[in-house]
């Protein structure tokens, strides 16, 4: 069922991971050259970010 507990956990989980690799690619972009270590950093960051609010975020019903 869909209730507020889970849109706020969608919200969240969906607007870490845009706002991580959205970062990642602006970085690589304008100081790193196109490399692609700020993205795979981006991308490690947004998983923990992600797993580690995911137990919080639980507890909304």
């Amino acid at each position: 069922m869909f209730t507020k507990g889970s849109l706020i956990r969608g919200w969240f989980i969906g607007a870490t991971i845009f706002t991580c690799f959205t970062f990642s690619d602006y970085l690589s972009a304008h100081y790193f050259h196109d490399s692609k270590i700020p993205w795979l950093i981006g991308v490690i960051a947004a998983f923990a970010i992600s797993f580690g609010a995911g137990s919080a975020l639980k507890q909304l019903r």
